[in-house]
């Protein structure tokens, strides 16, 4: 074989390897531009378009919440005439709120949920000594022990539906084409009858009838959106969700996410909260747009 062809062949081969052992070196190669390789992808997007991360969503609750103590000093020294406390009928939220919120808030007026004679009985039976009394399963007698110690002369009324309004709301179901009687309905008239304007009254019911809006009601309005702007001032009146860091809700979940969940704290204005921290997420934001106040409590 002829040299030069020998030579050529050699070239040619050489380049082959060269070229696989570089597979980005060859003439269809785009070499990497240095610049794009140095910037961040994140700032590759407008800054107003960014997800909110866990780092926002910690800044803006701790931005917005507040010592449990604090919140109830600003309830004392406000013109606050209705408040209603949603909880769980559970031990843990009972004792709760017999250790550090009746045992500091001022209260003129307890409404339970209860109707009047349940109510008179329970107030017997405090007033017998007897250590636990049971509403849903759990101890009132601790809440109204604690209201009463810290307010001898306040009164505790039972503001459910009565027996007879039970009644006649089953009557109108049974026999009437359109149904307008609900129980939230009746604990609304209920607490406006007794209401006596320049008092403090603290309404302690399960946590749907204090909200905004039918989150679990079964197709009733809330009772204490029957009487916003009817029984008082609507500035004048908050409701308050009372939540537990072991409950499983979106609520409790989020506060874990922001490392929150071993705090006893307030968010005393919940429409302060921005959408945007926790991306509009739906399922969250109907806590925040449920209630005035979020209330929340570590449990062993």
């Amino acid at each position: 074989m002829p040299k030069t062809v020998q030579s050529t062949l050699f070239l040619l081969v050489l380049t082959l390897v060269v070229i696989f052992a570089r597979p980005g070196f060859g003439l269809n190669s785009v070499p990497a531009s240095p610049s794009s390789e140095a910037v961040s992808p994140a700032e590759n997007l407008d800054p107003r378009f960014w997800l909110a991360d866990t780092l926002d969503l910690q800044a803006e609750l701790n931005a917005h919440q507040v010592a449990l103590s604090e919140w109830i000093e600003s309830i004392n020294r406000s013109n606050l005439e209705f408040l209603c406390l949603g909880e769980i009928h559970n031990q843990a939220f009972r004792q709760f709120l017999a250790q550090d919120i009746f045992s500091q808030l001022d209260v003129d007026v307890l409404m339970l949920e209860a109707d009047p004679p349940q109510v008179e009985q329970f107030l017997s039976q405090v007033e017998a000594g007897i250590p636990s009394i049971s509403l849903f399963g759990a101890d009132i007698a601790a809440v109204i022990r604690a209201v009463q110690a810290r307010n001898p002369d306040v009164q505790v009324l039972g503001v459910d539906e009565t027996a007879q309004q039970t009644a006649w709301k089953n009557l109108e179901e049974v026999h009437a084409e359109r149904q307008r009687l609900s129980r939230d309905g009746f604990i609304a008239q209920n607490i406006r009858q007794q209401f006596r304007p320049g008092s403090r009254h603290v309404a302690l019911f399960g946590g749907s009838h204090c909200s905004l809006y039918d989150v679990g009601l079964g197709n009733s309005r809330p009772f204490f959106l029957h009487l916003a702007g009817v029984l008082t001032a609507r500035e004048q009146m908050k409701s308050a969700l009372i939540i537990s860091a072991k409950q499983t809700n979106l609520f409790a979940l989020t506060m874990r996410k922001a490392g929150l969940d071993n705090q006893l704290l307030a968010f005393p204005d919940t429409k302060a909260i921005a959408p945007t921290a926790y991306n509009f997420r739906w399922d969250l934001k109907s806590f925040w747009d449920n209630y005035d106040v979020m209330i929340h409590f570590p449990t062993p």
